[in-house]
């Protein structure tokens, strides 16, 4: 392992490179980089690994300490990883592409496996673990395979399911949606019918992306993934609040609107969470994953991808799914579309979690659950919450799924505190 040591923020910043193999079980396939960015305070502190939400995004890059990294480091070290093929642990895009038999290697198992590796490079002989979202199905994974590892385990928002399909999975977070569409159509009263009228329009004119594509209706739709966090509302209202004016005596969207649009449908900054997002789903049951967000929405009234924004009947955006038009329709995606339909054939998935192990498991858990989480619905999580031998639930309606980045001082003081009370 390679470590350059810096002063910033106040701080001591230690950056780890670490060269590790793709596949453990087949050294043939090569090595890779990771990189990890360690925040330190005082250096006689315990160490906490961080794991970001996803998959596919980089680590967060401190620009000032605040919020929960603040109140973390009162107690901890702070160990920021770059999840593999991510920020600079050997970034996956459209440039950088890599053999298809990799994208398989990209899941919670081989995150885990590199931060053991980075463990023991750091001589570390046990750390606490945080995650947020993703981070949190990775943690269940290091809880169920070496739960020796971890002291402590905190949780936000991620509490996976461990024991349904994916079809299951996506069910509830639609459900979710609907209830969550409903109460900002309620809100912002003009919300629907500006929905509907942006698709209108976008089925009957050529509105292009500054990219140079079309953008379809469907492709648009999806920005109702920002409804899932803390000022969703807001800023999904401030979109759609005066989206068109007249070119030429002709109705168009604005281009600072196409603007604002192409940056929330674009995968460019993340393609690998739209390439292997269904993906961390694969083997809770036995199977194909099978395109599962655009089967399920197909049979529910008002999430069709092709649904018509004319008729009556509701109509809604989507949310943390991925459709197969967005590989047809996305830049960031066109070049992994054939790689995207092998993931999504892929039937011979290994089971990431093991209730046994779970359930006793000495690890220490506390997990902050969002009652209107649409990413990650709150009811699955609670039922994971009583697979795990002693795991401290914090439930609120006052946060979204993004509570550790808009009260992360809170939240994170919360867990810290949970898991040293008595049990």
């Amino acid at each position: 392992m390679e470590t350059i040591s810096f002063e910033q923020y106040g701080l001591s910043v230690h950056e780890h490179t670490l060269e590790v193999p793709w596949d453990r079980a087949n050294p043939a396939l090569g090595t890779l980089e990771v990189f990890a960015r360690e925040l330190v305070a005082d250096e006689s502190l315990p160490y906490l690994l961080y794991l970001q939400g996803g998959p596919g995004n980089p680590v967060p890059r401190p620009v000032e300490i605040t919020g929960w990294m603040a109140e973390a480091l009162k107690h901890y070290r702070i160990v920021l990883l770059d999840q593999r093929g991510t920020g600079r642990s050997t970034r996956i895009d459209k440039a950088s592409l890599i053999d298809d038999r990799l994208y398989p290697l990209l899941r919670a198992d081989s995150i885990v496996a590199d931060a053991e590796d980075l463990r023991a490079a750091l001589e570390i002989e046990q750390w606490d673990v945080l995650g947020q979202s993703f981070g949190g199905f990775c943690i269940t994974h290091y809880l169920s395979v070496a739960p020796e590892s971890a002291r402590y385990a905190y949780f936000t928002g991620g509490l996976p399911s461990i024991n349904r399909h994916a079809d299951e999975v996506y069910r509830a977070t639609f459900k979710k949606l609907e209830a969550r569409q409903q109460e900002f159509f309620e809100e912002i009263p003009f919300a629907e019918s500006r929905i509907r009228e942006i698709c209108h329009h976008l089925d009957n004119a050529d509105e292009r992306l500054s990219s140079g594509e079309r953008l379809s209706s469907r492709r648009f739709r999806t920005v109702g993934v920002g409804l899932g966090r803390g000022v969703g509302f807001g800023d999904l209202a401030a979109l759609l609040e005066a989206p068109f004016h007249k070119v030429g005596g002709e109705k168009r969207l604005r281009t600072d609107v196409l603007a604002d649009i192409g940056e929330r449908v674009s995968f460019e900054k993340a393609p690998l969470y739209g390439v292997v997002h269904e993906s961390i789903y694969g083997g809770t049951v036995p199977g194909a994953t099978a395109w599962s967000a655009q089967r399920v929405s197909e049979g529910l009234e008002g999430f069709h991808p092709d649904a018509s924004p004319t008729e009556s009947g509701p109509f809604y955006l989507t949310g943390e799914h991925i459709f197969p038009f967005q590989f047809e329709e996305d830049p960031a995606l066109m070049p992994f579309r054939d790689v995207a339909e092998k993931l999504a054939n892929k039937d011979d998935w290994a089971q990431l979690y093991s209730p046994d192990a779970l359930a006793d498991v000495p690890t220490v858990c506390a997990a902050a659950v969002y009652t209107d989480d649409i990413y990650v619905p709150r009811e699955l999580s609670l039922e994971t919450a009583e697979s795990i031998r002693d795991v401290r639930v914090w439930e609120t309606s006052d946060l979204q799924h993004d509570g550790i980045r808009r009260a992360g001082e809170e939240v994170f003081a919360r867990l810290y505190a949970s898991v040293r009370e008595r049990g």
